[in-house]
């Protein structure tokens, strides 16, 4: 059985001196799938938490994936 977190829509950014910037909007697999970079960061997957900024680690994010 998929895991129907797997396509929740998130935006992946890059953080830098001069802020985040989008990288793109992918579904949690596609992101999880990108290397690991400790500069990403990925809006949380409940939109209204993602609408109010928050962002989440790679280790965060693959932690929603877990959960059933």
């Amino acid at each position: 059985m998929e895991n129907k977190r797997a396509n929740c829509i998130i935006e992946v950014s890059v953080d830098s001196a001069n802020g985040r910037y989008a990288v793109g909007i992918m579904n949690m697999r596609q992101a999880l799938d990108l290397p690991e970079m400790p500069s990403l960061s990925y809006t949380h997957p409940d939109p209204v938490k993602a609408a109010a900024g928050i962002v989440v680690s790679r280790k965060e994010l693959a932690g929603f994936m877990a959960c059933r």
